[in-house]
C-alpha cells in the first residue's frame, strides 16, 4: 500500500504531512474565530488575538503532528505487510 524507502524520504514525507495537518487546523480555527467575530454583535475576537491564536495552534499541532505522523506510517507500512 504505502512504500516510502529511504529513511530521508521518509523523514520528509513526516514533516510535509505535519506542515498540512497544521495548516489545515489553523484554517479551521480561522475560520471559527472570524465566524464568530461575524455572528455577533460586536466583535468577539481582536486581530492581534486572532494572529496570536493561529500563532499558538499551529506551533502545538506541528509538535504534536510530529509525534503522530511516524507511528502512523509505521502502523500503515506494518499493515502492508499482513
Amino acid at each position: 500500500m504505502v512504500k516510502f524507502g529511504s529513511k530521508d524520504k521518509r523523514s520528509r514525507v513526516v514533516l510535509i504531512s505535519s506542515i498540512a495537518t497544521s495548516a489545515a487546523l489553523v484554517n479551521l480555527f480561522l475560520l471559527g474565530a472570524l465566524l464568530a467575530n461575524m455572528y455577533q454583535g460586536e466583535a468577539a475576537y481582536t486581530l492581534v488575538d486572532i494572529t496570536a491564536g493561529s500563532i499558538f495552534v499551529f506551533v502545538i499541532s506541528l509538535i504534536i503532528s510530529l509525534s503522530l505522523w511516524p507511528r502512523i506510517i509505521d502502523w500503515l507500512e506494518s499493515r502492508e505487510h499482513i
